[in-house]
């Protein structure tokens, strides 16, 4: 049997968007504004994958075969200057390179659309990221072509900073030290923010109330107003029998959810706090970070046999 796909409204991946957007944008003004400096042709080519990956995310473009020609064109794009042009001329390694800076827009979809799985929007987040900080390495790097376009010094670095890379995972797997690693010097706090608020648009954009075959129930973020007549039992209108309404009685609560969080938001935000407040102390006191992550785990680990091992009472604690 095929798997039902939750849909998810246009508004839905609006506001995912505004969480998701600005990490990829900052990286790549970044990078447009700063060296090398490829001018209106990178801004051009950036231009291209932002308007191109917007439109097929919020549904502009919808036919299978229209996006993925679009994205042909667009690798094509980037793949002809190196094959058609001497190395470092013309405008086309500009365009080229604002492809790859705003490249990260062509799948940035997959990681709020309701049709994706956790994994295809783990994968698209952190490819997404490889890709800002990539450019952000690339574009601190001097690189060993001078006198040449924008978007061939761009592409210079970026294989430099590759190459450096590489070289450093090698020192780490053949002699254990870490040196010359260029993507791991490269630090920006605002994007690191700006990462976590697109992280925490990704959790969100699968929070939402479903049932086991996917399917969504009813969830807003305004609160809705009690209807002022009275209600008939659930049990009722769905003409259940009695050993049925006994189960449906122990294991749900006998009213609808009026929150505008999601279930399981609070829980979340005290996860993101432990995890930044970890985070703060591993960079500030390491030893001390060691001991308080055990410490913390044998706690998480104690509490979830705890709350496991309970017995539910005769009406799961929920009759009230």
């Amino acid at each position: 049997m095929g798997t039902v796909r939750r849909r998810v409204s246009v508004s839905d991946r609006l506001w995912a968007a505004a969480l998701l957007y600005p990490a990829p944008l900052y990286a790549a003004l970044l990078v447009l504004l700063g060296p090398p400096g490829g001018g209106v042709g990178m801004l051009v080519g950036f231009l291209l994958p932002l308007g191109f990956g917007t439109a097929t995310g919020v549904g502009l473009v919808r036919p299978p075969t229209w996006v993925w020609t679009g994205r042909l064109l667009l690798a094509l794009l980037v793949l002809v200057p190196f094959v058609a042009l001497p190395l470092g001329n013309g405008v086309g390694y500009d365009l080229a390179a604002g492809v790859v800076i705003g490249s990260p827009f062509l799948w940035l979809e997959y990681a709020w659309s309701g049709g994706s799985s956790p994994l295809r929007r783990v994968v698209a987040l952190q490819a997404t990221f490889l890709v800002g900080i990539a450019c952000l390495a690339a574009s601190a790097t001097e690189p060993s072509i001078v006198g040449r376009s924008g978007g061939s010094r761009f592409f210079g670095a970026l294989g430099q900073v590759l190459l450096s890379q590489l070289g450093g995972i090698g020192n780490v797997y053949n002699s254990g030290v870490g040196a010359g690693l260029p993507l791991e010097s490269t630090f920006d706090a605002v994007y690191a923010a700006l990462g976590g608020v697109a992280l925490l648009g990704v959790v969100l954009s699968w929070m939402y109330p479903h049932t086991a075959r996917d399917e969504a129930l009813p969830w807003s973020w305004v609160p809705r107003r009690a209807p002022a007549g009275p209600l008939r039992p659930a049990e009722e209108e769905l003409g259940l029998r009695p050993g049925q309404r006994e189960a449906l009685a122990t294991r749900t609560r006998p009213l609808a959810p009026d929150t505008v969080l999601p279930p399981g938001f609070l829980s979340l935000v005290v996860a993101v706090l432990l995890l930044v407040g970890f985070v703060a102390l591993a960079d500030g006191a390491p030893s001390f970070a060691l001991l308080v992550l055990v410490l913390g785990c044998v706690a998480a680990a104690t509490a979830v046999s705890f709350v496991l091992g309970r017995h539910l009472t005769a009406l799961g604690g929920l009759e009230g």
